[in-house]
């Protein structure tokens, strides 16, 4: 196997999911040439990946776009593309390669007919796990050698001196949908707890749509918080998560990116359902509220009052920051 593509073009989350995967092949084919056809988004934290050759950045918002990626992709003369992105768009693209192997999820696990666009795919699994290991099940199938999985996320060294007395707390505010996101009300008095009962210095980082979310946890936190919202690049941010003694957030990229450099995490689910996209190897790190409707995996919740996350209390949450702190927390 000479030249393989990897077509995955979605969030921050599902690209830092997929480096497993891309390590394995590296791994497995290590004189092939691999290519990955990403977002522009996502490029910005995973350019420079050692496992990667080069990257074909595809901006679907920008007219022109597609044909130029089509034209680019069928010169690169793939053997093999494989889909990760399981919709019509990711899969149009894999047909369009011009590739003799294009392989992709079961049936079952495609959305929008992209199933039609492969001619190999991988064989259904009735019990998927979550992100990482359903992508891994593409090196099984392309039989590679098993292996430990490692991410090699790339990210900027965090520069500035950390007070090693007091644990560094990150609290990620933000998530791109609607119904995956906590409340500033809680944020904040899960900020106040760690900083009284723990002397935590508890540090804010999301991106610039997360800033009014961020005045209003200033606004009612009764303590000293360190506001990155907004300020750090996807790579500071990574370098952020890296000397973190602990990562809180929603089902969002940060909380992915913060397992890729081992960080330990306290993962806030509510619609979403952590058996799919929750965090790799790290299940008892999710905190939920049980609903009857939970997990609905909407972008808005339908039902009055956003049950499963308005009723997940600080103190149940702040419970298992204690067990992720004590091997820190003297």
């Amino acid at each position: 196997m000479e030249r393989i593509t990897l077509v995955k073009l979605g969030a921050i989350g599902d690209a830092v999911n997929s480096l497993p995967l891309v390590n394995r092949l590296r791994d497995g084919f290590p004189e092939a040439r691999i290519q990955w056809v990403i977002g522009p988004l996502a490029h910005g934290l995973i350019s420079g990946h050692a496992a990667v050759d080069d990257f074909l950045v595809l901006d679907s918002k920008r007219a022109g776009a597609w044909p130029a990626a089509v034209r680019e992709l069928r010169a690169s003369k793939p053997e093999l593309v494989i889909d990760l992105q399981r919709i019509l768009k990711s899969g149009v693209l894999t047909r369009l390669s011009g590739a003799p192997r294009r392989l992709g999820f079961d049936r079952a696990r495609c959305k929008e007919s992209s199933w039609l666009f492969t001619n190999e795919r991988i064989a259904p699994n009735p019990t998927p796990g979550v992100t990482v290991e359903q992508y891994l099940e593409f090196a099984d199938h392309l039989g590679l050698p098993p292996s430990e999985p490692r991410f090699d996320l790339p990210h900027a060294p965090w520069s500035e001196t950390r007070d090693d007395a007091r644990p560094l707390v990150v609290l990620n505010l933000g998530a791109s949908k609607e119904a995956n996101r906590w409340y500033a009300d809680a944020w904040a008095a899960l900020a106040d707890a760690l900083v009284r009962e723990l002397d935590a210095h508890v540090v804010l980082s999301g991106g610039k749509e997360d800033r009014a979310t961020a005045d209003e946890v200033a606004r009612l936190a009764h303590v000293s918080l360190d506001d990155r919202v907004g300020a750090l690049t996807l790579k500071q941010s990574a370098g952020l998560f890296d000397v973190a003694d602990l990562f809180v957030g929603c089902d969002t990229g940060p909380l992915h990116m913060s397992v890729a450099v081992g960080t330990p995490v306290v993962a806030l689910f509510g619609a979403a359902d952590p058996r799919r996209t929750g965090p790799f190897a790290a299940p008892d790190s999710v905190v939920t509220h049980r609903t009857d409707c939970q997990p609905c995996r909407k972008r808005r919740c339908f039902v009055e009052g956003h049950p499963c996350m308005r009723l997940l209390t600080a103190e149940v949450v702040m419970q298992r920051v204690r067990e992720r702190l004590a091997p820190v927390v003297r």
